[in-house]
């Protein structure tokens, strides 16, 4: 996955958080440690699904996070502020497929992908999304080649 910032920023489908890079991110390398940008690829997919999906979620159902793969590009400095851009490239029947890219100044530092899966918290077995989710969802999705 090679993603462009320009056309990140360009794609309305694309929602995008800002984090603080924080001194306390930091490792003895003097960079900020690998286990921060999955907490950042975190942020980008809590505030994308807050924004377009939450207020749809049936009653008694939550996301879990079924796979996260990232590739880091760059390295991370405090102090510094970042750009997570996240956006759909895949829906299916309970779950949603994500990527991402961590953005600074330097350009992309990381590109993540993960499955988000829909679960009933009675069964707590993946459970369809629902319809109107999956209308707004589709129309969310980046296709790769895009």
């Amino acid at each position: 996955m090679s993603s462009d910032p320009a056309a990140l920023l360009r794609d309305p489908r694309v929602v995008w958080v800002e984090d603080v890079l924080r001194f306390r991110d930091t490792d003895k390398n003097g960079h900020i440690n690998n286990s921060v940008f999955s907490v950042l690829c975190e942020s980008g997919r809590v505030n994308l699904f807050g924004l377009k999906f939450d207020p749809l979620l049936r009653p008694g159902t939550f996301y879990v996070i079924a796979r996260l793969v990232i590739d880091f590009r760059a390295e991370l400095h405090y102090p510094g502020r970042v750009n997570t851009a996240t956006w759909l490239n895949r829906v299916g029947r309970s779950s949603m497929g994500l990527k991402q890219a961590i953005v600074s100044e330097a350009g992309v530092a990381a590109e993540s992908e993960a499955v988000c899966v829909l679960m009933d918290g009675a069964t707590r077995r993946p459970t369809p999304l629902p319809d109107e989710m999956r209308r707004v969802a589709e129309e969310m999705v980046r296709p790769d080649a895009a």
